[in-house]
Formats: C-alpha cells, structure tokens, sequence
C-alpha cells in the first residue's frame, strides 16, 4: 500500500492503494477532466452547451444519464443543468473572479428539463438556455466507479480514493477502520472524527465557503445554485457532509442538504435514503450530526 498525491479536476488528490494501480486511477480520472470540463473549449461538455444535437463519447453519456436519474428523484432540486447560472454568477473561467451579474436570475423549471439521449446515436440535445455541469456529481460518480474497479474480484481489498475530501474508502470485515476529519467551514477546530464502517463508504462535503468569490460590487458569492431560484443557495446551511455507500449518491445528497437548511434537510435525506449519515454546520456555527463523531 502506497499513498500517491496529485492534482486532479481542480482539486487535491489522494490514493491510498497497491502502487501498480495509481497510474490507472490517474489516466481515469484525467479522462473525466478533459470530458467534462467547463472550462475547455474541446471537452464533451462544452461542444453540447454550445447548442445541437451533440454526438458525445459513452462516458459523458452515461453520466448524465445517472444524473438525470437524481434529478427526477429529487423533484428537480439536484439539477446538472445550471450551467448558465454558474456562468451568470462568475463562475465562468476556472474559478476566476468576473464581474456583476448583469442578468436578473429567473427560477428554473422544476422536475426534468428538456433534454434529449438518444442511447443508440449517442447524442444529448438541449433546450435553448440550458447548459451542463455535472460538477461535483461526476468527481463522486468517477471516484466511486474507480473504486468499484480496484475492489471487484477482491483485486483490492483495502484501499480509498479521495478527490478533495470526497472520498470512498474500502476495507473487509475486521480490518483496521478508516477513521477520516471532518473539517469545520467557520473554524480552525475540526468538527471531529468519522470511524468508516467495513464494506464500501463514501463521503461527501458540500459548503457554501469552499467555492466562494466576491464580484465587482463586492457581494459574497458560491457556487451552489438553487435551481428554485436560479441565486446561490440561501439556507441556514453552510456545510452538509453525507456518508453512504455511494459517493455520486453523497454528493447529490450533501448538495441538496444545503439547498434545504438544517432542520429541513436531514427529514428529507432519510426519505431519500434511510441509511445515509449527515453533518450539517449552520451559518451559525452550529453543529448537528446523525453520525458518530469523536
């Protein structure tokens, strides 16, 4: 077992696994990046923002297949469509700091918007004034898929993939915990320590001070949008952490806790998924926890 260190998807990365299974990790995940980017002309995601019916590769496919599955689950509140308001935002270049919106943000429709995958032609077709970004759900959905790799067969019985503190950690029964910091978003003390279960976990953090910028007229900015409003999120919420056996489900799952607040949120997650464990921190400070923290 080795720990590798890298950059990837604009975020720190860190394998904890046999060291003849990082360069594949690598090349993997560094195929997402160049599919999915935002900010590359070229990428899957860009050349079907820009209008048409796009032939993309199956990998993008398939992603935003499963992120259409949480958007119809959700009622429309987890949304891969809020490209254009990210951009509105400022949120345009990779993370660089533009100016004021010029643009009055309008809600978006709840539910499913008009999209089109055609699976035997491979194209994705969007409505006028939509436009991709898959985000935070395809570093989850990547990482868990690579994960579900190394562990099948028992190839990799112990192990963990961490994307910028998304993570999925693996291990048998009886073998020795992974025990991971949660950080706290509003102070330099940590909120604790989460002691994963045997099996598969994943762990995903959304926060509101993570991805922050101020624009020209000095407003505080983040990069969760509320499709309800088309404006970044407004809840009492500033942190959600989600530990469940799916990280794609995680960071889904985290992202909709902040949309809907601190008491909200954790009702709607266990209707959501039973099993799933949260840590929310308010604006306030304020932590709340279904998880076991030391």
């Amino acid at each position: 077992m080795k720990v590798l260190r890298d950059r990837v998807m604009g975020t720190d990365l860190m394998l904890v696994l046999p060291p003849g299974e990082h360069a594949a990790v690598l090349e993997w995940l560094r195929t997402v990046e160049r599919t999915f980017s935002r900010f590359d002309p070229g990428s899957d995601t860009s050349r079907v923002n820009a209008g048409g019916a796009v032939v993309v590769s199956e990998l993008f496919l398939a992603a935003l297949d499963e992120a259409c599955g949480y958007l119809g689950a959700t009622g429309g509140l987890f949304s891969p469509f809020l490209g254009a308001e990210l951009a509105r935002l400022g949120y345009d270049t990779d993370f660089a700091l533009v100016g004021t919106p010029d643009v009055a943000a309008a809600p978006l429709p709840m539910g499913v918007p008009a999209v089109h995958l055609d699976h035997d032609r491979r194209t994705v077709t969007l409505s006028p004034g939509l436009a991709v970004d898959l985000g935070g759900f395809v570093k989850g959905w990547s990482v868990q898929r690579a994960a579900e790799a190394r562990r099948e067969g028992g190839r990799v019985p112990y192990g963990m993939i961490d994307a910028g503190g998304d993570l999925v950690a693996w291990r048998p029964e009886g073998g020795r915990p992974w025990r991971i910091g949660v950080e706290h978003p509003l102070r330099e003390r940590p909120v604790g320590t989460l002691e994963l279960p045997a099996g598969t976990a994943a762990v995903a953090t959304s926060s509101v001070v993570r991805r922050s910028w101020r624009d020209r007229a000095g407003t505080v900015l983040h990069h969760i949008v509320d499709p309800r409003t088309g404006e970044p999120a407004a809840s009492d919420c500033a942190q959600a952490t989600v530990i469940t056996a799916d990280l794609a489900a995680a960071e889904v799952y985290a992202t909709c806790l902040i949309l809907l607040g601190t008491r909200e949120g954790p009702d709607w997650l266990a209707g959501q998924d039973p099993d799933a464990r949260w840590i929310t921190v308010g604006r306030d400070g304020r932590v709340r926890s279904s998880a076991a923290l030391s």
